[in-house]
């Protein structure tokens, strides 16, 4: 894996977690409402491991 991809990839996983956080704090503020954002986190996490290659791993 490049230098160049694995910057790449580490930018998609902060946007990700960047986004799960702008949508917790909206939800937090206006419902009080502590279960949301769960997709982004799922996602955040699912680019994490393709990041290390955990699809790889046994």
């Amino acid at each position: 894996m490049s230098k160049a991809t694995i910057i790449g990839d580490l930018e998609a996983v902060v946007e990700t977690q960047a986004r799960a956080i702008r949508v917790l704090a909206g939800r937090l503020a206006e419902l009080g409402d502590t279960q949301t954002g769960r997709d982004e986190i799922e996602e955040a996490d699912k680019a994490y491991d393709r990041m290390l290659g955990a699809e790889n791993w046994p």
